[in-house]
């Protein structure tokens, strides 16, 4: 009926405002995500914390497509392993160049596509396709990768961790054995499971060196700082007598021309190097002119 319908200045409260989520869709209208707020969800810092997220997001926290594929067991480990890839490509951008030369903005939907394609994959195939890590490697992922050797990096990352090794309880994931394949358990097991790893992970489940520690504190001190001096205002006491971000942004601009050189005397150019025509021969004839 009409009275569904929602009609501005007839039978829309003043203060209604509304909150939508929806998949791409070549029906839904561009208008309505070009006027509205947009939203995005920031992956929860630390690889213990990225993995419960991505465990009880969608659509690995829908427990019927969780329980819906035809091979169980090999699906719920494969999963834990591409919950270990993506946390691990996202935790790396912590370590600045260390981790990727250019920082990739790896989110939820590589993740759930990736997910996806699992479960349709071991459900359509016998064994296990090796097309899984070229659809998560060179698609997914890989599509947003630039440089030729992150993207060496990133395959090497996925064969480390999405391979048919991971089928094996106890499986080492990294050398120390602190990080491995539980054994097959239900959804809450496996939470469990990530909720006794450590808060802080060593830099070897990256493949890093244990001073990269050094790096990645380096950088998150510096954010830290630098976002501080921007809540307060930029001044050297703190506090809201320093000046604001405007006069600060205009002193270094002022800064900056007092150091330019003066602009050039156009007309004085003009006079001191006057433009001179002169006829050239084209064709036998003096029908051309250059300066």
């Amino acid at each position: 009926s009409s009275d569904l319908i929602l009609t501005p200045f007839y039978n829309t409260h003043e203060k209604y405002r509304l909150w939508c989520t929806t998949y791409p869709s070549p029906i839904f209208p561009t208008a309505v995500l070009q006027n509205g707020v947009k939203m995005t969800i920031e992956p929860p810092k630390g690889l213990s914390a990225n993995l419960k997220g991505s465990f009880t997001r969608d659509p690995l926290g829908d427990p019927e497509f969780y329980e819906g594929c035809s091979k169980g067991t090999e699906f719920r480990k494969l999963s834990f392993a591409l919950c270990m890839f993506h946390a691990n490509v996202q935790e790396r951008r912590l370590y600045g160049p260390l981790g990727w030369n250019i920082p990739y903005e790896f989110n939820e939907s590589d993740f759930r596509m990736s997910v996806q394609q699992l479960s349709m994959f071991l459900d359509e195939n016998e064994t296990i396709p090796k097309a899984l890590q070229y659809t998560v490697g060179e698609c997914n992922y890989g599509g947003r990768v630039t440089d030729d050797k992150d993207r060496i990096l990133l395959m090497a990352i996925l064969k480390r961790f999405y391979t048919p090794d991971v089928l094996t309880d106890g499986h080492k994931l990294v050398p120390s054995g602190v990080y491995s394949m539980p054994p097959d358990g239900s959804h809450e097991d496996y939470i469990e499971y990530i909720e006794s790893l450590p808060l802080v992970p060593p830099p070897e489940v990256f493949g890093l060196h244990d001073n990269a520690n050094i790096t990645k504190d380096n950088n998150e001190t510096t954010n830290l700082l630098d976002t501080l001096l921007l809540t307060e205002g930029g001044g050297g006491g703190g506090g809201s007598d320093g000046p604001s971000v405007e006069d600060t942004i205009e002193n270094v601009a002022l800064d900056v021309l007092a150091k330019l050189p003066n602009n050039y005397d156009m007309e004085e150019a003009m006079i001191k190097y006057p433009v001179r025509w002169q006829r050239w021969p084209v064709g036998g004839g003096y029908d051309r002119e250059r300066c």
